[in-house]
């Protein structure tokens, strides 16, 4: 069959959007292993002109910016259905000097993104820790997690099983080697358990090498819950996944126990170098302020603490950390409805006996990975390797610290220039507008 005759049998519905790549790649491409990505452009070729037919419009962009969003080996795509690419500005800063454990350096960060002055405000960030000698930035926990349901006959009954769990015996053994027989790298490394009434939630921690994980924590959950119902055939899988793990939420559990990366960060900086960095200016240009480490102080506990908890904030006690974390997560492929939960942060900021300020930020649940997921396709692969964090590290898990260790340094430079420029008047509206209005 010709591409022709599948276009033809396309528009009058006789084959599916989704079973395009294969039908192309069996019968015009004959299977063969190199041709699988011309299959999947062709496929998605014939998407197009269909949308465009019944809708009567065109959508020149969209079939322009398709891109290799394919997997030879696994014989693959991104995502189901594709037509084309999104295109988002991705711009750069930097450099910003980092002192991590993993992440040692400059590094220039790329950032993609539709808000005029985020790019040139990280700029000022990153000199302004540049010039304070880098920022201190570690992981300090590394895990993943999927929660599961378990219901049980009984209140007693539950509660037996919470209890056989948390004393890692024969149970939990056998939950371990089922949840790991299956992994590469991965590891489970604790059970929580949460009782209500006869239910019991799970939470199955993993850790998951370089891998972002949730995929790898659903599938190695799923087997350790084979084994438990096979012991104990009275109880039931009520939901694979119960909303404590907690994915793509804004929850307490995930800042006090972790879940990604929890990432801390700390930078020293010294009264000239806010002096310098930050002004506030009268209508004519004249400096009549300086700004000073009490200033940041200041309007840190006003903004990010006082403010963010009279708006009732679960976990935003910063200025603009989402900003950050969606510029760097669109930027490599990560997962975008993560950046819910990836954004918590708490800022701090102290000012020090000899008049310096200490400013960190913590953030508990970066939900990141260097393989696996979108990292691999297009202009995400290339904006990892730009961090030189591309890919699996020499030792399971190395990439991925190194990767949220410059993330947290990204945020922190973010962080001290916002809060920065709200010490300088009515300078965050008057940037804004002349950065994206041209006034």
């Amino acid at each position: 069959m010709s591409i022709e005759n599948i276009k033809d049998k396309f528009l009058k519905g006789e084959i599916k959007a989704y079973e395009l790549e294969d039908i192309i790649f069996r019968d015009v491409h004959k299977c063969k292993k190199e041709d699988w990505g011309n299959a999947c452009k062709d496929a998605s070729v014939l998407r197009i002109d269909f949308l465009e037919q019944k809708l009567g419009k065109k959508f020149n962009h969209i079939r322009k910016h398709y891109d290799d969003f394919c997997s030879i080996d696994k014989k693959t795509t991104a995502i189901e259905q594709i037509i084309g690419g999104a295109v988002v500005p991705l711009g750069f800063g930097g450099p910003l000097k980092i002192k991590g454990n993993h992440a040692i350096g400059e590094f220039y960060i790329p950032l993609a993104n539709c808000e005029a002055a985020l790019i040139a405000g990280f700029n000022r960030g990153c000199n302004v820790i540049n010039e304070s000698g880098g920022v201190r930035s570690i992981v300090t926990k590394d895990s993943m997690t999927r929660s599961v349901i378990i219901e049980t006959p009984s209140i007693d009954d539950a509660f037996k099983l919470c209890e056989e769990v948390n004393k890692k015996g024969e149970l939990y053994d056998e939950m371990k080697k089922a949840a790991e027989r299956e992994g590469k790298v991965s590891k489970l490394v604790d059970i929580q358990t949460f009782q209500i009434l006869n239910e019991i939630q799970l939470r199955y921690v993993f850790q998951t090498g370089d891998s972002m994980g949730m995929n790898s924590a659903t599938k190695y959950a799923a087997n350790a819950v084979k084994v438990l119902l096979e012991k104990y055939p009275e109880m039931k899988l009520k939901a694979l996944s119960g909303n404590m793990c907690a994915d793509k939420k804004s929850t307490h559990i995930n800042v006090i126990f972790g879940r990604g990366k929890s990432v801390q960060t700390e930078v020293i900086i010294p009264l000239e170098v806010l002096k310098k960095n930050y002004q506030l200016m009268n209508e004519n240009g004249e400096i009549i302020k300086e700004i000073e480490p009490r200033d940041i102080e200041r309007i840190n506990y006003s903004k990010n603490y006082q403010g963010s908890a009279l708006a009732g904030t679960l976990t935003g006690f910063n200025a603009n950390v989402a900003n950050t974390i969606a510029a760097i997560f669109a930027a490599t492929g990560q997962d975008l409805a993560q950046i819910v939960e990836s954004s918590s942060a708490f800022d701090k900021a102290e000012v020090l006996k000899n008049g310096s300020l200490r400013f960190g930020v913590f953030l508990p649940c970066v939900e990141i990975g260097t393989v696996g997921g979108g990292t691999s396709y297009a202009t995400a692969k290339e904006c990892l390797d730009m961090l030189g964090c591309y890919g699996a590290g020499k030792k399971p898990g190395e990439n991925a610290k190194k990767f949220a260790e410059i993330i947290g340094a990204a945020v922190t430079a973010q962080e001290i220039n916002l809060l920065g420029t709200l010490a300088c008047g009515d300078e965050l509206a008057s940037s804004h507008i002349r950065l994206a209005r041209g006034k």
